[in-house]
């Protein structure tokens, strides 16, 4: 990489875009580059840190890798057997950071991590007793702590989250993704900013056999991410509660408009309510539009559903085993099918020229290539996890836009390259590269160069962390803010929320943290700052007693928010004795008034009335 790295936010014009070329999709099958006998999912991913994806396989619980040389083919070594054969998914990651990645496995009753050591020469395993028919695996930084953190689906009871509490030790911490649903029928997730907010969300494609409609383990949800650690179930909002025994959603940016779109396999319905494909409508909603798409709604039962440009043209195609093999996008809304005699399988370049190729089992199946252009990108995160996944990355040039998301763990069980790969069809030159880091940290790459891979690191160097400094109370009520200001002496500055000043002022609820940029363009990350913006219900005040009473006699007011409640006389406690006129408010604007107006009762006693009021 001869380019300079510029972090900052950037605001890119994207072109018309351009008609895509070449329209045959074909493989050679090679079945002799790979010996033994393997089953389970594929496992396509740089394991050894030489930036060519490899082949992970296991026969049984025994581990081998298959490294891919520079100079073409396969070099084999067998590793640790593990506790844990993963006859149902297997995702990789760099959990411990030291260059080279860590698989977690999953089975029909247990997960287990095995972790590279320092020079990828062997294998620990941490395993994971506690019962789980694991389904989807996957790695992402939950959190965003920087370091990498897993999941694991659970057929029959609650998922689990992994939590990273340093150099890849994992514990199991249900705190991490607040699950409202608790029902079974988990098959598979993926880990997806939908709505573009800069924090990773969860969708998950359930199924029950034998649950009749309506079945709560058989519906559909997408977990949005709050950005303050809390999770809020929003499927029926968005529009994709699909009910109809999902097993496999693909998440891209099939339509090349700036946010993802996805395909939805289910194993029921008929017509319409049968396969899905939802258009990403970019206000947090989405619509199916699988009838005007081309593809196969009826074709009932897909396991697995993967994307990638396979033809290099510029437009996601769709892997699936939704109607056999590959449905290829023609760059205006449809797709057109190719058989290519497989439907499933990990997805990587495993003869590294630029093409993406299938693995499953034995077989290796080789993209036949054409003319068109490509790039692939390779980020190594400093502040974020070292695999920069969760990570997005947006490519400008003279078709417009497109965009990819860095993912450990896509389709139903098979795990696929780390690299971001995009085709440029016959364009000849790119304008630039946009990354979104986890961190909040922005990249721009200027006219990185056709035909080749690009490593790029979070920042040219780094600086010891930085303070935010908080001016007001980050828990805020609607309508109110507090101020965030970052330290002084830094060129540029980059917010969690894209701003570029040296302070923000924030109303909204969320995590926000700030890198400092200097002249050598090195980068200083601080800590994180959470806002919560109180919105739940009022409470409610009572009175305990009549409420008309004399002067020089008191009546009790009760809040319903306990002993948490703080009066507007100074106050606090749940309850109070008022005994004078005035306005009294319990906590988030219930008011008391006891009015000034007096009569007198039967005895000639002067008497008020206390009313209550918003």
């Amino acid at each position: 990489m001869n380019q300079r790295l510029r972090l900052y936010s950037a605001v890119i014009a994207a072109a018309s875009l351009a008609a895509p070329i070449n329209a045959q999709i074909a493989f050679t099958a090679n079945s002799s580059q790979l010996t033994g006998t393997y089953g389970n999912p594929s496992c396509v991913v740089d394991m050894n840190g030489d930036h060519l994806d490899d082949v992970v396989r296991f026969n049984g619980n025994q581990l081998t890798i298959a490294f891919q040389q520079a100079g073409g083919g396969f070099s084999e070594q067998s590793f640790i057997t593990a506790t844990v054969n993963p006859n149902w998914s297997i995702c990789a990651g760099d959990l411990d950071a030291n260059g080279y990645n860590d698989l977690l496995l999953g089975n029909g009753s247990a997960n287990s991590f095995l972790l590279a050591n320092s020079d990828g020469s062997a294998y620990t395993e941490q395993y994971f007793s506690p019962y789980i028919f694991s389904q989807r695996t996957n790695m992402a930084d939950i959190n965003n702590d920087g370091m990498l953190d897993a999941w694991s689906c659970h057929d029959v009871g609650l998922s689990k989250p992994y939590r990273n509490t340093g150099a890849g030790v994992m514990v199991e911490d249900q705190s991490m993704i607040q699950q409202t649903v608790t029902a079974g029928g988990n098959y598979a997730t993926v880990f997806c900013d939908y709505d573009e907010d800069g924090d990773l969300d969860l969708y998950f494609s359930k199924c029950r056999s034998g649950a009749p409609i309506g079945d709560a383990q058989r519906i559909n949800l997408l977990y949005r991410n709050n950005g303050n650690g809390t999770w809020t179930e929003a499927g029926a909002a968005a529009g994709v509660n699909d009910g109809s025994q999902s097993w496999i959603s693909v998440f891209e940016d099939f339509d090349n408009d700036g946010d993802f779109d996805f395909f939805v396999g289910n194993h029921s319905g008929t017509g319409s309510t049968a396969n899905r494909f939802y258009r990403n409508n970019g206000d947090g909603t989405f619509t199916d539009i699988i009838a005007t798409t081309g593809l196969n709604a009826g074709a009932l039962g897909a396991w697995e559903g993967n994307g990638g440009d396979f033809d290099n043209d510029g437009w996601v195609d769709l892997f699936t085993e939704a109607g056999g093999g590959i449905w290829r996008n023609n760059g205006n809304g449809t797709f057109t099918n190719f058989a290519i005699g497989v439907s499933e399988g990990g997805i990587g370049d495993l003869n590294n020229d630029g093409w993406l190729d299938i693995h499953l089992g034995q077989t290796i199946r080789y993209n036949n290539g054409g003319s068109n252009h490509w790039v692939k990108f390779e980020l190594q995160g400093i502040f974020s996890n070292k695999n920069g996944i969760g990570a997005r990355l947006k490519l400008y040039g003279p078709w417009g836009m497109q965009t990819r998301e860095i993912r450990s763990g896509n389709a139903f069980s098979h795990m696929s390259t780390l690299q971001a790969h995009f085709g440029l069809g016959a364009a000849t030159a790119i304008d630039s590269v946009v990354i979104s880091w986890p961190s909040g940290v922005r990249t721009v790459l200027a006219g990185p160069g056709i035909d080749q891979l690009h490593i790029v690191p979070e920042a040219e160097c780094t600086l010891a962390p930085i303070e935010v400094e908080v001016v007001g109370s980050t828990t805020i009520c609607t309508g109110q803010s507090v101020t965030l200001n970052a330290p002084t002496g830094f060129e540029n500055y980059m917010w969690s929320n894209g701003s570029t000043a040296s302070s923000i002022t924030v109303s909204q609820s969320g995590n926000f943290s700030v890198v400092g940029i200097d002249e050598n363009n090195c980068a200083a990350v601080s800590n994180s700052i959470a806002v919560s913006v109180v919105t739940s219900e009022a409470p409610q005040i009572t009175i305990n007693g009549d409420d008309e009473f004399c002067q020089g006699n008191t009546v009790e007011l009760v809040s319903s928010v306990g002993t948490n409640a703080i009066w507007s006389n100074g106050a606090t406690g749940a309850s109070v004795l008022i005994g004078a006129s005035g306005d009294y408010t319990g906590y988030r604007r219930w008011r008391v008034r006891c009015g000034d107006q007096c009569s007198r009762d039967d005895h000639g006693q002067p008497r008020c009335r206390c009313s209550r009021s918003r």
